[in-house]
C-alpha cells in the first residue's frame, strides 16, 4: 500500500484530497474488473481543418489548435503538433512531480523544468539516409527551490520518471490500426 504524506503547499487540499480518494479506490479494487471500468479510460480526439495548415481538435470537450511555421504559411499562433507533442511532455513530468512531491513528505517552494529535444525534419525525403520521424535526443532539465537533501529530491524524481504517462508512452512500442472511411 502506498502511503501519503499530505506536506507542502505545492497544490491545493482540494486537489490532494481528490487525488488521494483515487488512489485510495484504485488500491482497494486493484485490477479487478470494477477497477477495469473506473480506471480505464478510452480517450478520442477528433481533429479537422480550419484554414490552411491551422487544424483543431476536440478532446474531452477542449479545443486544442495546431499550426505549421510561419515559413510554411502558418497565419495562426497555434503551436505546431511536435511543440505541443514536446510541451504535453514537460507538463506532464511536472505536473507528476508537483503531486510526488506534495505526497512524499519533501517540502519544496517551486518546481520547473526545461526539456529540449531534436527533431530533423529532412525525415520525408524518401532516402535511405533520412532519419525515422519524431524527437532525438530528449534532454530535460529540473529547477527545484527547496531546502531537502539532494537524494531526498532525487528519489522523488526516480518515482516521477516510472510513473510518467508520457514518457511511458513514448518508450513502449505501439500498435497502430487504421481504418479509411471514403465519403
Amino acid at each position: 500500500m502506498i502511503k501519503l504524506n499530505m506536506s507542502g503547499n505545492l497544490i491545493s487540499s482540494k486537489s490532494k484530497n481528490a487525488y488521494l480518494q483515487r488512489l485510495q479506490k484504485i488500491q482497494k479494487m486493484k485490477f479487478t474488473r470494477d477497477a477495469d471500468e473506473l480506471f480505464q479510460v478510452m480517450l478520442t480526439a477528433k481533429s479537422e481543418q480550419i484554414e490552411n495548415l491551422h487544424v483543431k481538435t476536440i478532446i474531452n470537450g477542449k479545443t486544442i489548435e495546431n499550426d505549421t511555421t510561419k515559413e510554411l504559411g502558418s497565419t495562426s499562433e497555434a503551436p505546431s503538433p511536435m511543440e505541443m507533442l514536446l510541451a504535453s511532455f514537460a507538463n506532464c513530468l511536472e505536473i507528476s512531480a508537483l503531486l510526488y512531491f506534495s505526497f512524499n513528505n519533501v517540502n519544496v517552494d517551486s518546481v520547473k523544468l526545461k526539456v529540449t529535444a531534436e527533431y530533423d525534419k529532412r525525415c520525408v525525403l524518401p532516402d535511405k539516409e533520412a532519419p525515422e520521424p519524431g524527437f532525438y535526443n530528449i534532454n530535460y532539465t529540473w529547477y527545484i527551490e527547496s531546502k531537502e537533501k539532494r537524494k531526498k529530491i532525487e528519489a522523488v524524481l526516480d518515482k516521477v520518471n516510472r510513473n510518467c504517462p508520457v514518457k511511458g508512452t513514448f518508450s513502449r512500442n505501439h500498435a497502430y490500426k487504421q481504418i479509411i472511411n471514403i465519403l
